[in-house]
């Protein structure tokens, strides 16, 4: 089989881990095709292969930004074919880099797991927070399903469950291209393992006996199922008030102790009085339950105005108590990075939207502080923690993946706010326009999940548990260290190179 095959299968292998796809086990045994084909090649081979590897798990993955930019977003295909290209490049080069690294090390080395794996984490480290950040589908996500393993997350976050499955991968490949000094590692590896499914069964245990003592709070999201290319006209106004009014009144009969619309769920402007805000503040005032609803929302300021993607906090009197504005705004969905540079795209700098950030804070004037996440804010991990670590009891998500039609984006989306479950042990709601929305409890455990495009209310109770995790006190300590490992190995190989032009001279 040829490096460029090999570097391929590793790639298809890294779509398949993540949903919709149910092969998350292949995770622990994906890298090592790549690590064959990094064998006895130069640096810029190994560059290519890293980078074929990256695009081939990418375009896999991101497939469907093509399909939200130009089927909802007004761009024409060869623009969100560019977009794509783009961002899928830009994500490529950790592959390469990866490779790079992998390319000079003794893969007979005890220490080339552990170094491999460190570089990977520091790696994903640097992508989910260089420039705008983009952690989608770092390789721990994969494992959601797997309740035992993931709860170690509480102490490392998301980077210490990649740090596993890429040492899981690279200690596999060292045992099969030198079986007699990978043996050791098999038999580290398999030390490590059986403590972290240990540790993940004791924390199930003790956190079911916790949530069963502590005190709940029952729940309503609703989800209105309202097609996207009809929500923003105002001939469809009414009939998007209709629905939720109708769903609210349904989910109020339960006597939850809040009700949660979704990201923009209002088509309109809800800081301004009107028919429409008078008829959602009766609503509340006649089932006297607060609601948490999604809204775009604005600011004048000495002749500008900047936008907001808000969510607002209505106490049962019909009052606004507190307000959220989005902090971490989606690159090429609500602002355009870099937008001088792309001028040349005239259909995607004046298309797509501009909204402002906000600041993170916590919504109060409810029984339990809330953190709201909004959309894509939910696979920022520390957003999650800031917000634990300020107050939040319970994190709220309100999202609107109707943008990403049936395709694979809606299930991948929720399988990472998983993690943030049980990297701060809360309980989770997630209010979509459709698919998905959830409750997750603080295990990560995903129960009463909606369907893909139907309409409907869900209620849950969610256990309010107040201790912090060691990952909520102290973050990424992990991926930082890992960071370190990477400057160092690069110091150490210019050094190495320095000291043999020397000794030439």
């Amino acid at each position: 089989m040829s490096k460029y095959a090999l570097a391929f299968l590793t790639g298809s292998l890294l779509v398949l881990i993540f949903p919709p796809f149910k092969f998350y086990s292949l995770a622990w045994i994906a890298f090592i095709p790549l690590f064959f084909a990094l064998t006895n090649v130069g640096l810029s081979k190994a560059f290519n292969l890293g980078l074929f590897c990256g695009a081939v798990q990418y375009i896999g993955l991101l497939y469907w930004i093509v399909y939200a930019t130009v089927k909802y977003g007004g761009l024409s295909y060869l623009s969100g074919i560019f977009l794509l290209v783009l961002l899928v490049t830009y994500l490529s080069l950790y592959f390469a880099l990866f490779s790079l690294f992998v390319q000079g090390m003794d893969k007979k080395s005890w220490l080339f797991p552990i170094t491999a794996s460190a570089i990977w984490v520091g790696l994903e480290y640097v992508r989910a927070n260089f420039l705008t950040g983009f952690p989608w589908e770092l390789l721990g996500y994969s494992q959601y399903k797997w309740l035992k393993f993931i709860q170690i997350a509480d102490i490392g976050g998301v980077y210490l469950l990649s740090f596993l499955l890429m040492l899981a991968n690279a200690t596999f490949f060292q045992f099969i291209y030198t079986p007699k000094k990978g043996i050791v590692g098999i038999a580290f590896l398999l030390l490590i393992m059986g403590g972290v499914l240990s540790y993940g069964k004791r924390e199930i245990n003790n956190l079911s006996m916790l949530m069963a003592s502590q005190p709940k709070i029952k729940l309503a999201v609703i989800q209105g199922n309202i097609d996207q290319s009809q929500k923003w006209k105002k001939a469809f106004q009414e009939r998007t008030i209709e629905i939720y009014e109708g769903l609210t009144k349904e989910a109020a009969k339960r006597r939850p102790e809040i009700i949660i619309w979704p990201e923009t769920a209002i088509p309109f402007y809800f800081q301004e009085p009107s028919l429409y805000q008078k008829r959602i503040l009766n609503l509340i005032k006649q089932i006297k339950i607060p609601l948490l609803l999604g809204s775009p929302a604005y600011k004048s300021k000495e002749g500008t105005v900047k936008y907001f993607n808000r969510a607002y906090l209505v106490n049962f009197e019909g009052k606004i108590v507190s307000y959220y504005d989005k902090v971490h705004l989606v690159p090429f969905g609500e602002y355009i990075p870099c937008r001088r540079l792309l001028s040349f795209l005239p259909n995607v700098v004046n298309i797509i939207g501009d909204f402002s950030p906000g600041t993170i804070k916590l919504l109060s004037g409810f029984r339990y502080p809330l953190g709201v996440l909004i959309c894509f804010e939910g696979i920022f991990p520390e957003l999650s923690r800031k917000l634990v670590r300020q107050g939040a009891l319970l994190l709220v998500n309100i999202t609107n993946d109707a943008w990403f039609g049936r395709t694979s984006a809606p299930y991948q989306h929720l399988s990472m706010l998983a993690i943030r479950a049980v990297e701060n042990r809360r309980g989770i709601a997630r209010s979509a326009n459709t698919g998905f929305s959830a409750f997750i409890k603080p295990t990560g455990e995903i129960i009463n999940r909606s369907s893909l495009f139907t309409s409907g209310y869900f209620c849950e109770e969610l256990p309010i548990l107040k201790e912090r995790t060691f990952y909520t006190k102290h973050g990424d300590i992990l991926a930082i260290s890992c960071l370190c490992v990477i400057f160092i190995e690069c110091f150490w190989k210019l050094g190495g190179l320095l000291w043999k032009k020397l000794k030439k001279v």
